[in-house]
């Protein structure tokens, strides 16, 4: 038995041998030395495909990139985190970040949730409340330290979709003006025979909304008569005309009563001051602690004007809301404005109209010290048909001319009693905020010479090619507000 077992151990030995020839000419034999590293699988990624966020790029100086080891799949365990203002934030590489406030509370205000190229949606414990575009905006600046939680949120949208999506098309140029038809005009007019007696026409109805001398840029959202102009002073009576006499008889001449001495003048007649007392509301509202829309923000303000020389003017309201938790952070607790007249058609001012004694994150001097400076230039009256007239008047910020906006405001009387407005808003480049509008319009009726119905909005309107995330609601988005005028 064992030598027939070492014999057949021979044979397959043989047979192995024979048949090593042709299994190498079939399947070649690789050595170690021709070996080549696998490529890296498709999967198996740093960060998750190409519309990721790169977290070792800080958002703002002094983040900080934080890998640990996290409890299951379902955690990113890579993300920055960092500060701005008094909000913490943590950004993860899919583009979604959470926006928390730095006083210890343990949820999240705000959170997003970013595609580049296409848009960011905020939103917090009531859904989505506000979506920010990609318009291949550069890289935001830093928000100022006073930032609150949904300004973080704006920037860090702005910041994870810098460079990315397709910008806004211009808005269309306007279409030329009309030659005027007609045949042509004569060399030399007629000259009109003269009127045999003088005529003084009656004056013109006063505008409340843009007045003649330009001392008031724009309007107070919250105290409609603040550009009301202080009634001029009375024309003297027109010279009667001289009847012709037979005979040139001197006509006696009666002594003139002596003139009485003027008494000593009030404060109210020195700055001829004017006053008013408005009550309104808001028709339809954002409240501003569940961002739901809401209808009727009361509110009752009181506001004066004082000429202090005849270039220098003082226009103040104190605003004040009856139903307590309307009053959001934004709004204010008083508005102020101070105009001065440079020349007759160039004008400056100085104005809030968010100030607060308290609260909102400002106090009584901050509110004094972050006023907008304006200019303002008169234009010349535009003649419309119908024999009306609109005064017009261009302004610009001058405290950043690189952020704020450029205004042409118009004013005209369509009746003795009805006075309507119409504002235009210019931006620079990428500096429209959601809520900045495009246009705002006022109208005013007055019921007597006390009394004035007033309807003003200065909402998110926008043309139809520029609606933006959040749009305006449109006629609701106004206020209508009775103002009575007190007298001195």
């Amino acid at each position: 038995m064992v030598g027939r077992g070492y014999r057949a151990g021979w044979a397959l030995l043989a047979l192995i041998v024979t048949a090593a020839p042709a299994f190498a000419q079939d399947y070649p034999l690789v050595w170690p030395s021709e070996l080549r590293p696998a490529t890296l699988p498709a999967w198996q990624q740093a960060t998750p495909g190409p519309r990721s966020v790169d977290t070792s790029e800080n958002v703002v100086p002094g983040a900080t990139e934080v890998l640990k080891d996290v409890p299951n799949v379902f955690s990113w365990s890579r993300f920055q985190s960092g500060r701005i203002g008094g909000f913490d934030y943590r950004l993860f590489p899919d583009g979604s970040a959470i926006v928390i406030a730095a006083d210890g509370r343990p949820f999240a205000q705000y959170m997003l949730t970013c595609r580049k190229g296409d848009a960011c949606e905020i939103a917090n414990d009531a859904g989505v409340i506000l979506i920010v575009p990609a318009i291949g905006a550069p890289k935001p600046p830093l928000p100022p330290d006073d930032v609150d939680g949904l300004g973080v949120a704006q920037y860090l949208a702005r910041w994870i979709l810098a460079g990315t999506g397709t910008p806004p098309p211009p808005p269309p140029q306007p279409e030329p003006a009309p030659e005027p038809q007609g045949p042509p005009l004569p060399d030399v007019l007629p000259v009109a025979e003269p009127e045999p007696e003088a005529v003084v026409p009656p004056d013109p109805v006063q505008n409340n909304l843009l007045p003649t001398d330009a001392d008031c840029l724009e309007p107070d959202p919250f105290y409609p008569d603040a550009c009301e102009p202080v009634a001029p002073e009375p024309a003297p009576p027109a010279p009667q005309p001289v009847t012709a006499r037979a005979i040139d008889i001197p006509a006696p001449v009666a002594p003139a009563p002596p003139a009485p001495e003027p008494g000593p003048m009030t404060l109210a007649e020195r700055y001829r001051l004017s006053c008013s007392l408005s009550t309104g509301a808001g028709l339809k509202y954002t409240d501003h602690v569940d961002f739901d829309d809401a209808f009727g923000k009361l509110r009752v303000t009181l506001g004066c004007n004082a000429r202090l020389n005849d270039r220098v003017s003082l226009s103040l309201a104190l605003v004040r809301f009856p139903i307590s938790g309307q009053q959001a952070p934004w709004d204010p607790d008083f508005t102020y404005a101070v105009n001065m007249r440079v020349t007759e058609k160039l004008g400056l001012s100085y104005s809030n109209y968010g100030a607060r004694f308290s609260g909102g994150g400002s106090d009584l001097v901050s509110s004094l010290l972050k006023g907008s400076l304006r200019a303002s230039y008169k234009l010349p009256t535009l003649h419309l048909p119908f024999q009306k007239e609109a005064a017009c008047s261009v302004s610009i910020g001058l405290s950043n001319p690189g952020n704020d906006s450029g205004s042409l405001s118009c004013g005209m009387s369509v009746t003795d009693k009805l006075r309507v407005g119409l504002t235009l808003y210019a931006y620079p480049a990428n500096r429209q905020k959601p809520w900045n509008p495009d246009y705002s319009y006022t109208a005013s009726y007055r019921l007597n010479d006390r009394v004035t119905l007033n309807y003003s909005n200065y909402s998110a309107n926008r043309w139809p090619w520029n609606r933006g995330p959040s749009p305006g609601p449109g006629l609701l988005g106004g206020s209508v507000s009775l103002s009575y005028k007190l007298m001195f």
